[in-house]
């Protein structure tokens, strides 16, 4: 039982930390948000493996239903992303940033 608990929290802390270096490597919008996404769920890894050892319960609704969501939004983060490269936009944060300061 312990070997398990370990092996998803370090799989938990991978992801984390997938995610933050995704966010600190990248400056484009989408793979920001991806990283963001990532994040989320290796926190919600993390809180259903500790909930799960120590409750001893079942606890797969609860990850069917964090992981359903983070599908929702990578599906609408796909959805906005096509709707802007029709438009032909630059989503480079540097970018973005500069266009605040010239207005």
């Amino acid at each position: 039982m312990f070997q398990i608990f370990y092996m998803f929290i370090l799989l938990a802390f991978g992801l984390f930390s997938i995610g933050v270096a995704g966010i600190s490597a990248s400056r484009h919008l989408i793979i920001m948000i991806l990283s963001i996404e990532i994040i989320l769920v290796g926190s919600s890894l993390m809180a259903i493996s500790i909930y799960s050892y120590v409750s001893g319960g079942e606890v797969l609704a609860l990850l069917f239903a964090i992981w359903s969501i983070a599908a929702i939004e990578v599906i609408a983060l796909v959805a906005f992303y096509r709707y802007v490269a029709k438009l032909q936009v630059s989503l480079d944060v540097t970018r973005l940033a500069k266009y605040r300061e010239d207005k």
